[in-house]
């Protein structure tokens, strides 16, 4: 593709989510009542809290990633332990 082409292309896809954007904006503004609206606000605060409940779900799985230098101490603090059993 040529420079021209890329650029045109990039501007096509800003200019049609700005499209995107406005329009939405607008129908949530003037087309939903109150009731609506507090409806989405709802669904916004309970796909976060699933969100959050997932993310902890796959962390818990998965692990947490810690800091080398507590790493670097736990494995020490191990040493010690075995050196004082006589290993």
């Amino acid at each position: 593709m040529s420079k021209v082409r890329i650029v045109r292309f990039v501007r096509n896809q800003l200019l049609f989510t700005a499209f995107v954007c406005a329009s939405a904006y607008v129908a949530y503004q003037v087309l939903l009542d109150d009731e609506a609206k507090q409806g989405l606000k709802t669904l916004g605060s309970t796909l976060n809290g699933s969100y959050q409940q997932l993310t902890d779900l796959v962390n818990a799985r998965i692990g947490t990633i810690m800091d080398e230098d507590l790493v670097s101490q736990n494995r020490q603090k191990i040493r010690d332990a075995w050196a004082d059993l006589g290993y």
